[in-house]
C-alpha cells in the first residue's frame, strides 16, 4: 500500500483547531470530536480512537482506545483535558499521526486521506442544540498504517479506515432518540450513511457515496437487520436516481462506545460498533455499522 505522509494542510477540515472558548458556564454542551475507526482483516486488527474535549463540560472530556487485536479486545479509556486531543497515554495528532503508549497496549498509527470529504453540516442532518450554530461534522475515508502491540504480541497493520472531526454544541440524548451509521471503504469507493430519529420523532436520512471522480449524495436509506438486531444489509438511494446495496459477508469484531456522561441516573446513549467485511458493486472492502439508541428506564 502505498502511503502519503500526511500533513494537517492534507486533511483540511479534518484538521479544524480545538476551540478553546466557544462555550461557557451555563450555555449548551459543547463537544470537540475527533475519531478514528480502523479495519485489516488479513492482520485481524480493529479498533477505534476517539477524543472528545469540551471548554464548559468537564464531564464530556474522554479519551478512548479500542482495538481488537486476532480476537483479543482491549480498552483503555481515559480523562482528556480541556482543549487537547491528548491524554496519558493517547494521543490523537490533527496531521494523521496517533500513538497509544500504555501498559496493556501500544500503538503507533499513520492516517492519511482517500478520496474528498463528507460534509454533513450541508443538508443540516444533525439538529441544532443552539439556533443557527449547527453541529459541523466532516467525515474522509483513509488509510491506516502502522504497528500495535497487546502484551507481547505486535502485529503490523496495512489497511483502511474512517476520520471524523466534529465541533459544535452538542447533547446526543437531548437531540436523538435513535441512529445507525454505515461505513464502507474498498479501493475505489467509500460510502457514509446515516439515520437519525430525533426526539421529536422525525426521521432523517443522509449520506454520500465517494468515489475518484465525485460525491454524489444518498438521498433515503433502508437498513435490514437480524433478529437480533444486527446488520445485514442497506439499500442507499442516491442523487443520481440509482441505487446501491451494501450486503453483509461476515462480521469481525465490534465495541461498545461510550457517548455520555460516565454515570447518569437519567437518559443513557447506548451505542456499539459493528466491523464487518462487506460487499457492494461487485466489490468487497471492510467498515462498520455503528447503531445508538437512548435508553430512558432508570
Amino acid at each position: 500500500m502505498t502511503v502519503t505522509t500526511p500533513t494537517e494542510q492534507l486533511w483540511g477540515s479534518l484538521s479544524e483547531p480545538i476551540h478553546a472558548d466557544a462555550a461557557g458556564v451555563g450555555e449548551p454542551v459543547w463537544k470537540d470530536n475527533a475519531y478514528l475507526s480502523f479495519w485489516d482483516a488479513d492482520a485481524q486488527v480493529f479498533g477505534t480512537l476517539h477524543v472528545s474535549t469540551s471548554p464548559n463540560a468537564p464531564s464530556a472530556r474522554r479519551a478512548r482506545f479500542s482495538v481488537s487485536l486476532a480476537g483479543r479486545i482491549v480498552e483503555i479509556v481515559e480523562p482528556l483535558g480541556e482543549g487537547t486531543f491528548s491524554s496519558d497515554s493517547i494521543h490523537f495528532g490533527l496531521d494523521g499521526n496517533v500513538r497509544v503508549d500504555h501498559p496493556t497496549v501500544q500503538a503507533e498509527l499513520v492516517n492519511a486521506p482517500l478520496f474528498v470529504a463528507a460534509d454533513y453540516a450541508t443538508n443540516a442532518l444533525i439538529p441544532a442544540l443552539v439556533p443557527g450554530k449547527p453541529l459541523q461534522h466532516f467525515q474522509q475515508a483513509c488509510t491506516v498504517v502502522g504497528i500495535v502491540t497487546v502484551d507481547d504480541t505486535t502485529v503490523a497493520t496495512a489497511g483502511h479506515g474512517m476520520r471524523d472531526r466534529t465541533w459544535g454544541f452538542r447533547d446526543e440524548a437531548a437531540q436523538w432518540a435513535e441512529y445507525a451509521g454505515l461505513i464502507a471503504v474498498d479501493d475505489s469507493t467509500f460510502i457514509t450513511a446515516m439515520k437519525f430519529l430525533g426526539t421529536d420523532g422525525t426521521l432523517a436520512a443522509d449520506g454520500f457515496v465517494i468515489d475518484g471522480e465525485r460525491s454524489l449524495s444518498i438521498t433515503g436509506i433502508t437498513f435490514a437487520r437480524n433478529a437480533a438486531a444486527q446488520y445485514l444489509w442497506a439499500r442507499l438511494e442516491l442523487a443520481d436516481g440509482t441505487t446501491r446495496l451494501v450486503t453483509l459477508r461476515s462480521r469481525q469484531a465490534g465495541f461498545w462506545v461510550p457517548m455520555g456522561p460516565a454515570e447518569t441516573d437519567g437518559p443513557a446513549f447506548g451505542t456499539y460498533d459493528d466491523f464487518m467485511s462487506l460487499e457492494s458493486d461487485g466489490r468487497i472492502g471492510g467498515g462498520l455499522f455503528e447503531q445508538g439508541i437512548v435508553h430512558r428506564v432508570a
